[in-house]
């Protein structure tokens, strides 16, 4: 079993990634936080199911997914899509970030999260792994998501 230090050394390390694969899901920090709360505490109470350490960084991120779905599926029982606000159109700078972000959003989040992790850093076997998918729907999601976005961008 992996140790209380090593284990929040190992959840210190993930921070930032775990932020952004959240967030790919639910798209508010505070929810986010949330997540990731559940995430960790599901974690370290089932920390002695942990086979390998090596294995950390992938079996996190899938217990993140799950918290992260199990927070959006409780949320889109809550709020009725008609009573959502509608965001504000950007202007200046971030005209462009908006290009990009809804490109992203015409992506899977299975396509997002695959792409994301392998901008993070992450390996193919370990991407797999955290999505519970094979190395080569890995491939494809990714290889989807970069054709998606180069031919959206370009239109614009």
């Amino acid at each position: 079993m992996i140790s209380r230090d090593a284990f929040a050394q190992e959840v210190r390390s993930l921070t930032d990634t775990a932020f952004a694969v959240s967030y790919l899901i639910l798209g508010h920090s505070a929810d986010c936080e949330d997540a990731m709360s559940a995430a960790i505490l599901r974690a370290y109470e089932n920390r002695g199911k942990l086979k390998k350490r090596e294995s950390f960084r992938a079996w996190f991120l899938q217990i993140l997914r799950h918290e992260a779905y199990n927070l959006l599926r409780k949320q889109r029982r809550l709020t009725p899509v008609e009573e959502l606000p509608e965001a504000p159109a950007p202007e200046g700078d971030d005209a462009g970030r908006l290009d990009l972000q809804a490109a992203l959003d015409q992506l899977t989040e299975d396509q997002r999260t695959a792409l994301l992790l392998q901008q993070e850093g992450y390996d193919l076997a370990e991407i797999g792994q955290a999505l519970d998918v094979p190395v080569g729907t890995v491939k494809s999601r990714i290889s989807r998501a970069k054709r998606t976005l180069r031919t959206l961008l370009e239109e614009n």
